[in-house]
């Protein structure tokens, strides 16, 4: 092992190494932050052997050791920590020093530089349990959400993440569910039933947040589950709108709601499937990693609309969406909707065209 390595050393537990804290033990809650951070190995000392039977788990993929090897750079933290996802990547990069305490950890400027960071949490027992796990969950909140997810959507998917958390449920499985609720919200809109199908699409937005929320807590993120919710919030929003301007057209005879949802949903599959193609390329399911979300980002901050970028957000027209049918006004919305989504194409076609040219000038 090279001198530039690292390990994580599991030192002298203060209570059971194995209390379950959002879904995992605390022990390997640590590991696989740890591996997260670049971690070569975990040790085990010998006053923490209580731990080692916890980290037989298949997301650990860190061998197990007595020792620490010689040379390796060690982090030692007691097995009963909670730590914040990132703090030990942060702590890694910014000072390697071997033989740091975890009380360090604690200290400037490692948790003021974590969003929604809490100071590490020795668990001495099922009494700080709850108090920890409260923690944890609101560290998954994240700076870039929008205002409807910030003020309602957060504060109802992250109690149901964590129920969640403590059933064998995978976060690909609860995609699945909540794709569901999104085609019921969409079939609703198409037989008229318009505030049924906004409600649907609504809750569809709230849980939304369940399936990644989940899977960073349990640390059970993959490409597919990127992928899932990349697909399935499309589903959701081509299907509702196009739902709702037929919908709207059957009730009404007006063709302009046809050609309104026709019109968004055709937008919006082109733009996807550039979109789509961009991110096979990089080998990615993640949306924002599309480089029309960062051009679109430093725009609004040099014309100074950074301010409104929230307004935009998928979160905040979904919640509008709902206000809309509910007052009577859903046709004007999937008007704009529809003059939105054309914008949104050229958008994504203006990208297209300057990944074209820096490709060109590149090669």
């Amino acid at each position: 092992m090279s001198d530039s390595q690292w390990v994580l050393v599991l030192t002298r537990p203060s209570g059971d190494p194995t209390l379950r804290i959002g879904g995992l033990p605390l022990c390997l809650r640590l590991c696989l932050d740890a591996q997260a951070a670049g971690a070569a190995a975990v040790v085990c000392a010998p006053e923490a052997n209580a731990a080692r039977a916890a980290l037989g788990d298949r997301r650990l993929r860190l061998p197990v050791l007595d020792a620490v090897p010689e040379g390796a750079r060690s982090l030692s933290v007691p097995a009963t920590y909670l730590l914040h996802r990132t703090l030990i990547r942060n702590v890694v990069r910014y000072d390697g020093e071997a033989g740091r305490r975890a009380r360090e950890l604690a200290t400037e400027p490692f948790v003021q530089r974590v969003p929604y960071g809490f100071e590490p949490i020795d668990v001495t027992g099922p009494e700080l349990s709850s108090a920890a796990e409260r923690a944890l969950f609101r560290s998954l909140r994240k700076p870039e959400d929008g205002w409807t997810s910030r003020y309602l959507n957060r504060r109802l998917s992250l109690p149901i993440s964590r129920l969640l958390a403590h059933t064998p449920l995978h976060p690909n499985q609860v995609s699945v569910v909540i794709l569901g609720v999104g085609i019921l919200g969409a079939v609703l809109a198409a037989r008229g039933e318009l505030v049924l199908g906004a409600l649907c699409f609504q809750a569809q937005s709230v849980l939304d947040g369940c399936d990644g929320e989940l899977s960073r807590v349990t640390h059970q993120g993959s490409l597919s589950g990127e992928w899932l919710d990349t697909v399935g919030d499309d589903i959701t929003n081509y299907g509702f709108f196009g739902g709702a301007g037929y919908g709207l057209y059957a009730a009404t005879g007006s063709p302009w709601y046809l050609a309104a949802g026709l019109v968004t949903v055709a937008s919006g599959l082109v733009a996807s499937a550039f979109e789509y193609r961009y991110l096979i390329k990089i080998g990615s399911g993640d949306l924002l990693k599309y480089p029309l979300s960062q051009a679109t980002s430093k725009s609004a901050s040099s014309t100074g609309l950074a301010r409104l970028a929230p307004l935009f957000k998928r979160d905040t027209f979904v919640f509008l969406t709902l206000v809309a049918a509910v007052a009577g006004l859903l046709g004007a919305m999937l008007c704009l909707f529809a003059a939105a989504a054309v914008g949104m194409l050229f958008a994504v076609l203006r990208t297209e065209l300057r990944l074209a040219r820096e490709a060109a000038g590149a090669a």
